[in-house]
């Protein structure tokens, strides 16, 4: 096994670093009211995002802290990620369902887009060399 970090690995952190980005932005503009509560529905889904912009601002909270996890190869990182990914999955559902039945195509590729990434990232982080490696320990 090696100590080198995989690059699916550097992927997910990215991918986590530009939504926490992305989450930030959304809750200061949404503060200051120069966005509407519902166009963050891309980035949270299920509704969560008419809890105001606490709920973006603690959404890249998490994002942080699971790419800061990941890239540090802390123990429970890998289960975490796992589990927002599957959650982000459910949460997806609802919204690709109500774009079906509307027939709205660009939803239902965007959110069919957000569900194919989330699953990959679980297809990914259940592979058995990637669990070796967060095995291994935390890299300082």
């Amino acid at each position: 096994m090696t100590h080198t970090r995989p690059a699916g690995v550097a992927a997910i952190v990215a991918l986590c670093g530009v939504t926490a980005l992305t989450s930030l932005v959304f809750a200061i503009l949404i503060a200051r009211g120069q966005m509407p509560l519902s166009s963050g529905a891309v980035l949270l889904g299920g509704g969560m995002e008419q809890l105001g912009p606490l709920v973006f601002l603690l959404y890249a909270m998490l994002l942080v802290l699971l790419a800061v996890a990941l890239w540090r190869r802390w123990q429970f990182a890998r289960r975490a990620t796992v589990l927002v990914a599957i959650i982000g999955i459910g949460l997806a559902v609802p919204a690709i369902s109500s774009a079906v039945v509307d027939s709205r195509v660009f939803a239902i590729a965007r959110e069919g887009l957000q569900i194919i990434v989330r699953v990959m990232i679980v297809f990914y982080l259940s592979q058995e060399p990637v669990k070796d490696w967060f095995r291994l320990g935390s890299v300082d």
